[in-house]
C-alpha cells in the first residue's frame, strides 16, 4: 500500500538534504546482482531523549556506510540495517519516492514492498528519499508539533550504472565467440570441401569400376565368365549398405553418407586446431541469456518509442548476423536430415 504525500502536507519542520551526485548518497549496482546502499549516516544528530533528529557536518572518522541490498529483500529489511547502523537510537525508518510528472505527489512506500519494485518505480525521478523520524511521545511538551525527520535523497543507478558488468561481460562473451566463430567457419568450411572431394573421388571409382567391367566383358572374358562377378559385386554392395544400416541406423543414401562424411571431419578439425565446440555452445547461450537481462533492465526505465524501436532493429541485426553465419554449414545438414527422415517415415 501506498501513501500519498502533496507538497503543501509536507510540514516546514521537515529538513530534506539536497541530492547532489558527488554526495555519498546512491544506489549502485555490484557485479553479482546486488545492489550497493550508500548512506552517510554520520552526518545524522540522533537525541533519543527529545525525540529530535538533525544534521551536522560529518565527521572525517565516519566514512559512508555502505549495505548490499539483494532485489527481492523486503523494505522492511532496508531498515532494519539502517536502525542496526543508528543503534542504540531507535527512530522511524520510511521510503518515499516521487511520481514522473513534473510536481508530482510523495509516495510512501509500505515496508513490505521488495526493493526491485520500489527501485523500477524511483528510476522515473532518478532518485528515492529515505526518511528518518522522530514522533513526539504523548504527552510531553510540543508533542502536537510534527515529527521531527531528515529525508536523505538517494541517486538511483542510471541503465548505462545497472547494466554495466552485464555489457562488459557480454564484451568479454561476444570477442571470445568472434574468435571462435572464425576459426569454427574454417573447420566447417574445410570439412565440407572434404567431404565434396571425397564424393568427387567415389564417383571416379565408380567410373572406373563401370569402365573395368566393360572392358573385361566386352574385350576379355565375355559375359559367362564377368555375370556371376557383377553378380557377386553388387551383392556385396547391398551387404555393406545393410551393415551401415546397423552402424548408423540410418538408411543409405548419398545424402546420409556425404552428412557422416561432413560430421566426421568437422569433428576431427574442431579437435585438431583446438577448438571447443561446448565452451561454443556456452558462450552463445550466456550471450543470449546476457542480451535478453539488459533488454529487460532496459524495459523498467521505460525507453521511448524510438529507443525502444533502434534497441529492437539493433538485435534484430545482430540476430540475422550470427544466424547467417551458421546457416552458411548447417543448412546442407539440416536439409539432408530432413530428408533421411522422410525415408525412414516412409519406410
Amino acid at each position: 500500500m501506498e501513501t500519498l504525500w502533496t507538497m503543501e502536507q509536507m510540514q516546514p519542520s521537515t529538513i530534506s538534504m539536497a541530492w547532489q551526485r558527488d554526495e555519498a548518497r546512491k544506489l549502485s549496482p555490484t557485479a553479482s546482482h546486488l545492489f550497493k546502499l550508500i548512506l552517510p549516516l554520520g552526518i545524522l544528530k540522533l537525541d533519543e531523549e527529545k525525540r529530535l533528529v538533525s544534521t551536522q557536518t560529518a565527521p572525517k572518522h565516519a566514512p559512508p556506510t555502505i549495505l548490499l541490498l539483494h532485489p527481492s529483500q523486503p523494505l522492511s529489511h532496508v531498515g532494519r540495517l539502517i536502525l542496526a547502523s543508528l543503534a542504540p537510537a531507535t527512530p522511524s525508518i520510511s521510503f518515499r519516492s516521487t511520481s514522473g510528472v513534473p510536481g508530482g505527489q510523495q509516495l510512501q512506500w509500505s515496508d513490505s514492498t521488495d526493493v526491485g519494485d520500489f527501485t523500477r518505480d524511483a528510476v522515473r525521478a532518478a532518485h528515492f528519499s529515505i526518511c528518518i523520524s522522530y514522533t513526539p511521545s504523548p504527552g510531553t511538551v510540543g508533542s502536537d508539533d510534527a515529527p521531527s525527520e531528515v529525508l536523505l535523497d538517494v541517486e538511483v543507478p542510471t541503465v548505462a550504472d545497472r547494466t554495466r558488468f552485464l555489457r562488459r561481460r557480454l564484451t568479454r562473451a561476444e570477442a571470445q565467440l568472434a574468435e571462435m566463430e572464425t576459426l569454427k567457419r574454417a573447420c566447417d568450411r574445410d570439412a565440407r570441401q572434404g567431404a565434396r572431394r571425397m564424393a568427387s573421388a567415389g564417383f571416379g571409382l565408380l567410373a572406373l569400376y563401370w569402365g573395368t567391367v566393360a572392358r573385361l566383358t566386352f574385350w576379355d572374358y565375355g559375359w559367362n565368365i564377368m555375370e556371376p562377378i557383377t553378380y557377386l559385386s553388387g551383392l556385396s554392395t547391398v551387404m555393406g549398405g545393410y551393415l551401415w544400416f546397423l552402424y548408423q541406423g540410418r538408411e543409405v543414401s548419398y545424402t546420409s553418407v556425404l552428412d557422416r562424411s561432413v560430421s566426421a571431419r568437422r569433428e576431427a578439425l574442431y579437435k585438431g586446431r583446438g577448438l571447443d565446440i561446448e565452451r561454443w555452445a556456452e558462450l552463445r547461450a550466456e550471450a543470449v541469456t546476457l542480451r535478453r537481462e539488459i533488454r529487460r533492465i532496459e524495459a523498467d526505465y521505460e525507453p521511448s518509442g524510438e529507443e525502444s524501436a533502434r534497441t529492437e532493429r539493433e538485435e534484430k541485426v545482430k540476430a540475422k548476423e550470427e544466424a547467417g553465419k551458421d546457416s552458411e554449414g548447417e543448412d546442407e545438414e539440416n536439409e539432408s536430415t530432413r530428408r533421411n527422415a522422410k525415408k525412414d517415415e516412409g519406410a
